[in-house]
């Protein structure tokens, strides 16, 4: 509704200015309805005033609509390719299986819990709180035993120091079944979550990513190193089928990856250690030795670190996202006389506000015939097969939308659903339909208790975890701004559109459009964007499809590495990197480099990514 006050204010203004030259042109007629034209007071009849606002207010929504070009156009667009920017993001945290030694001694295999496994919590306010995994989890004998930080690395003396090094992390790792071996277990990966303190978490997850040198692994705390031909750890959680929230699958996942990013960044706290090469060592113990480069000792990241401990790295983790599937249906306030456009969609009548529609998953319409029951699907407006039936006029397609009036007016009905057939005319619901949704339980998770003796969360037919546990407080909802012109800009972008390289400007904006609030951690991090330069750069490119001698640009980004201090750099710029490589034609490349504000040093650089897209 604060939107539309601007346009309420302006409209009234201009109806009462219309009034009092009415009033000075005519004022035998303006005197019945008491107004004035030589007098700015508002009519002395009440009727007359209250008429005046409410025309205001109709007139108010037609001109925002005007101004805002029709948002029903770029809305279906964006529903078509990228939904999620127009559904709220909701509420997500970290789960933890909690499988203690006693446990892992008996087990024989690894256990594995598929992505998408519905957990559930104790009820809050008589609704149990649904939760949906979003990584295969992995139960195992093997446990994390001890994590260590070096500010000095301290390697056997038959090993010669690489160059560069300073510092090392070292992971201790323990079979603790008699069952099994490293070789039998037959895994090829494990996922670690790193947590705790902002800072030290900013700071681990920074060195594993930016300063990580070599590794080595050492067979049973024998002090015998030996070196991995590469290092086993690598950012998790991007790949299209690891995503928190549902995502077409002709679209590009890296603007769901960078929304992920801005709306949940703990999703990317994640790192995979690779067991392929450790598992040669043939050793039911062993250490993974880290050495690190460019971090003193008396360095501000260093002392940090040194509060590293087992507590900081966990096994059995993953992010849970408050969504599931569902059944709903039209509002009682629907009937099959009724003359609306569109009805509100709901799952459960006497629970609204337990229950939010992310999204609609399918419309079906039920009939028993002489021939037995018959099912028909029924298509979204926005859908791209049109085409492909007969008789494309007369069909019936249903719309789906969100009511912004009614959020605030009326929680629990701002999801309407109506039917048009292929003239865009508005069409009565059909009887017997069946709707599949996916829904969250809007904000009742921000409500959940977490960290507690016995767990937080349960699971259909139970596990092998003594505990399922939340890591943090489940977030708030979020949603994206709808402020004038929004979704015309991020069109325009989603598009490809040339971004001027003329300073950090281009870039801030095109980043704050996949961020679904305009203050927090997010914003921040953007602000943390100094300056951009590029140049112009001609390299050897060999992949699979083409090798040769491409031209490309250069971007040094500068940033303030004060913004990135309880959240780390890797992980944003990671998300920067794929976004820039779209905006390059498949014969080109960026190679993107960081720079620090403090006295312009290399923090990092990335290979040099050749475009993504074809463009036509």
């Amino acid at each position: 509704m604060e939107d539309l006050l601007p346009f309420y204010e302006r409209e009234l203004a201009l109806l009462r200015q219309s009034a009092r030259k009415f009033a000075a042109d005519y004022p035998k007629v303006a005197s019945r309805l008491l107004l004035a034209g030589n007098s700015d007071k508002e009519s002395g009849d009440r009727s007359v005033e209250r008429m005046f606002e409410a025309f205001a207010f109709i007139a108010a929504r037609a001109a925002r609509r005007v101004e805002d070009d029709y948002p029903e156009f770029a809305e279906g667009l964006i529903e078509t390719m990228y939904p999620h920017y127009l559904r709220p993001f909701p509420s997500c945290s970290i789960a933890c299986f909690d499988v203690d030694a006693g446990r892992a001694s008996r087990m024989s295999s690894a256990v594995v819990i598929p992505r998408g496994t519905q957990l559930y919590s104790r009820p809050v306010n008589g609704t149990k709180v649904m939760f949906r995994t979003a990584y295969d989890v992995v139960l195992s004998p093997l446990q994390l035993t001890d994590v260590r930080f070096e500010a000095v690395a301290q390697i056997p003396r038959t090993l010669r120091l690489p160059p560069q090094t300073t510092a090392q992390i070292s992971l201790s790792f323990s079979m603790q079944s008699a069952h099994v071996s490293l070789e039998t277990l037959n895994l090829d990966s494990i996922r670690l979550y790193t947590q705790g303190d902002p800072l030290l978490t900013a700071s681990l997850r920074d060195a594993l990513s930016m300063r990580a040198l070599r590794a080595y692994v050492e067979p049973d705390y024998s002090g015998k190193w030996l070196a991995l031909e590469q290092i086993p750890l690598a950012l998790a959680g991007l790949r299209r089928q690891e995503s928190l929230i549902p995502f077409p699958e002709r679209s590009n996942p890296t603007y769901l990856f960078l929304t992920e990013y801005f709306s949940y960044p703990e999703k990317f706290g994640f790192f995979d250690c690779d067991l392929r090469q450790i598992r040669r060592a043939g050793s039911r113990h062993f250490t993974l030795h880290i050495l690190l480069k460019d971090l003193k000792a008396d360095s501000p990241t260093a002392r940090v670190l040194t509060q590293l401990g087992v507590e900081n790295i966990l096994l059995g983790c993953t992010p849970v996202v408050n969504l599931f599937n569902t059944t709903g249906k039209l509002s009682a306030s629907f009937d099959s006389v009724s003359s609306r456009d569109a009805y509100p969609l709901v799952v459960d009548e006497q629970n609204i506000l337990g229950y939010q529609v992310y999204s609609v998953d399918a419309v079906e319409q039920t009939q028993e015939t002489s021939q037995g029951t018959t099912v028909a699907q029924f298509e979204s407006l926005y859908a791209l097969s049109h085409s492909a039936r007969p008789e494309t006029q007369h069909a019936a397609y249903w719309c789906a939308s969100r009511d912004t009036l009614a959020e605030n007016s009326r929680p629990g009905l701002e999801f309407v659903l109506g039917f048009v057939n292929g003239a865009l005319e508005p069409m009565r619901p059909p009887p017997g339909l069946d709707f599949k949704l996916t829904c969250s339980n809007r904000n009742l998770a921000e409500h959940l208790e977490h960290g507690t003796a016995t767990g937080d969360l349960m699971m259909e037919g139970g596990t092998l975890a003594r505990r399922i546990m939340l890591l943090h407080s489940p977030t708030k909802p979020q949603n994206f701004s709808r402020d004038r012109g929004a979704w015309w800009r991020l069109i325009s972008q989603l598009a490809h559109s040339p971004i001027a390289l003329t300073g950090i400007e281009p870039v801030r904006d095109l980043l704050s459009l996949h961020s679904p609030t305009k203050v927090g951690p997010a914003i921040h991090q953007i602000d943390g964007l100094v300056d951009l330069q590029w140049k112009m750069a001609t390299a050897w490119l060999s992949t699979a499809s083409f090798a040769g001698v491409a031209r490309g640009i250069e971007l040094h980004l500068t940033i303030d590495e004060t913004h990135f201090a309880s959240t780390g750099i890797y992980a944003f710029a990671r998300m920067l990197d794929d976004l820039l490589s779209l905006y390059v034609s498949t014969s080109g490349f960026t190679q993107l480099v960081l720079l620090s504000n403090e006295d312009g040093h290399e923090l990092l650089r990335f290979p040099r990514r050749r475009g993504a897209d074809f463009l036509l």
